[in-house]
């Protein structure tokens, strides 16, 4: 294993050990605070960040576009308004039908809005355009929501403003094993495709020359994104700038083209980031800062950055 990784696991441990010792009310070790309370955010940051790393990494290999991540490319969106679209309609439902029907209508969402790109990447849309047609599906999926928010009934209007925040606090200890089990079921295929994904690392020819399926990989490529973007955004609402600053620091940290030193990094990176914005919160003031302006604070310094080094964007 590269030593850089160990490092960076060292560091997402030390930050799991502090903030599972640490919270609002100080250093306390009370045994029910920390199974009840600290030990599930801790855990949900863990794994939400590392999914959402893994699926911005797996998105900028098959749009072969750098900047591409469920938050830019609008995937968290159409996941968040079908995810608003059932939580208001079927508020009357029972509570088993009603997760159960996120679950589906959050993986839809994201899937519908890939689908999406994927035609106009087939147009031969430049990496620039394909940015903007993002953040046009996000414009128009606000809107969407705006319009669910006006003609709904207070209760759960209260739910849904809830739940878009963002929080990696959402998730109780009697839902975390069910998140633990999706989150497991949803990155164990990712491992099992190293290979081929490598291959496309490179490039899709080089792919097809080593004797790839590519319309195959493409499909699976698409069901996992899809999947790890839905859970997060099932479970934590939408999270922005980890799943595409994640996989650009995994690069420039372990310096190196094997996909299995770069998507263990770009877990353990996406980890850090979780867990990083959760100790901001802890330390500030209650109600201060929200996950995701901490998260913008750090995404987008990193993503002008990026751009700045670029020589030449084409629209």
């Amino acid at each position: 294993m590269n030593i850089k990784n160990i490092l960076l696991g060292l560091i997402v441990i030390s930050m799991m050990i502090f903030l599972i010792s640490f919270g609002e009310s100080g250093f306390n070790l009370n045994n029910q605070i920390i199974m009840q309370l600290r030990l599930p955010k801790v855990l949900v940051c863990l794994l939400a960040g590392g999914m959402l790393s893994i699926a911005g990494l797996l998105m900028q290999i098959f749009f072969q576009n750098p900047l591409a991540g469920p938050d830019i490319l609008g995937i968290s969106s159409g996941s968040s308004l079908f995810v608003a679209f059932w939580m208001m309609a079927a508020a009357t439902f029972s509570p088993a039908i009603l997760n159960w029907g996120m679950n589906l209508m959050s993986f839809l969402g994201a899937l519908s809005v890939f689908l999406v790109l994927i035609f106009f990447v087939h147009k031969n849309m430049s990496r620039v355009s394909l940015i903007i047609v993002g953040i046009l599906i996000s414009s128009f999926t606000s809107s969407g929501i705006s319009i669910l928010v006006n003609i709904s009934e207070v209760v759960q209007l209260k739910s849904y403003l809830l739940w878009s925040m963002g929080s990696f606090r959402n998730v109780t200890s009697d839902d975390l094993p069910r998140f633990v089990f999706l989150s497991i079921f949803s990155l164990v295929p990712v491992f099992l495709f190293l290979k081929p994904l490598n291959q496309f690392l490179l490039s899709e020819n080089y792919a097809k020359s080593m004797g790839v399926d590519v319309k195959k990989m493409k499909f699976i490529f698409i069901i996992l994104a899809a999947l790890l973007v839905s859970i997060v955004t099932l479970y934590c609402g939408p999270i922005g700038f980890i799943g595409i600053i994640s996989p650009h620091l995994a690069k420039k940290i372990i310096k190196k083209s094997d996909l299995k030193d770069i998507i263990g990094a770009s877990f353990l990176i996406g980890s850090f980031l979780a867990l990083f914005a959760e100790m901001i919160q802890v330390i500030a003031p209650p109600s201060l800062v929200s996950i995701n302006a901490i998260l913008g604070l750090i995404g987008a310094p990193v993503i002008i950055s990026y751009l700045y080094r670029q020589k030449e964007w084409t629209l």
